[in-house]
């Protein structure tokens, strides 16, 4: 299938990600308001993870954290992709980003390279930090459990596909999709060639940007 017709039908499943899903905390007073529980109803294996550490100068905290373990495969609900670095986010971000690998990147996987998506290797998600590690600039979305840095994946099968180095063409259009497809999702998506800071890996996070909290910035 060529990569413009499958972004086009990945496109229509894009709008089912988010109903649902807010920055808030959920509702511990309601029957699966535990984000433990109601993200395992949903296939998302999730751990509880404790509130990150607060450096001294820095306002760091991330609405129930919440350590990203695996998601069903909605073409074989019996196997699951895995997360081997099992990063720290929201609530509202591991299922955001959980519901993008299962529903975006695992069919775009099997579209481009004919074999299922076996693991996302992600980075540790929450850091403490300022944007880009840059001295006195904002206060970076990972520092609120709100972002992910996606380095690469691997198949079944053994293959891997690397942001930083991909190996042919294949490879690069896999990485195009998801990178577009991002943009579609939340509200940032960087990547190589965006600047110095992207050039391994591809950064998404739902950090509200904007008047409305919706505007997307894409590189």
């Amino acid at each position: 299938m060529r990569l413009r017709t499958l972004l086009a039908v990945l496109a229509m499943a894009l709008p089912t990600l988010s109903p649902g899903v807010s920055h808030a905390e959920p509702d511990l007073s309601q029957p699966g308001g535990d984000c433990v529980v109601r993200l395992a109803k949903a296939g998302i294996a999730v751990e509880r993870a404790g509130q990150p550490v607060k450096l001294p100068d820095q306002a760091c905290a991330v609405a129930d954290p919440v350590r990203l373990v695996s998601v069903a495969d909605p073409a074989l609900p019996s196997r699951r992709i895995q997360f081997p670095d099992r990063p720290v986010l929201a609530c509202a971000m591991a299922e955001t980003f959980a519901r993008f690998t299962a529903d975006i990147a695992a069919p775009l996987a099997l579209g481009v390279f004919g074999k299922e998506l076996a693991t996302v290797a992600t980075g540790p998600g929450f850091e403490c930090r300022s944007r880009n590690r840059q001295s006195g600039a904002r206060l970076s979305s990972h520092a609120l459990g709100l972002a992910v840095d996606v380095m690469g994946v691997e198949l079944h099968g053994g293959a891997r596909v690397s942001v930083e180095k991909p190996d042919g063409p294949e490879a690069a259009r896999f990485l195009q999709g998801i990178r577009a497809a991002a943009c579609g999702a939340f509200t940032t998506a960087l990547g190589p060639g965006a600047d110095a800071a992207h050039a391994n890996h591809i950064h998404i996070d739902m950090e509200p940007r904007g008047r409305d909290g919706r505007s997307r910035f894409c590189q």
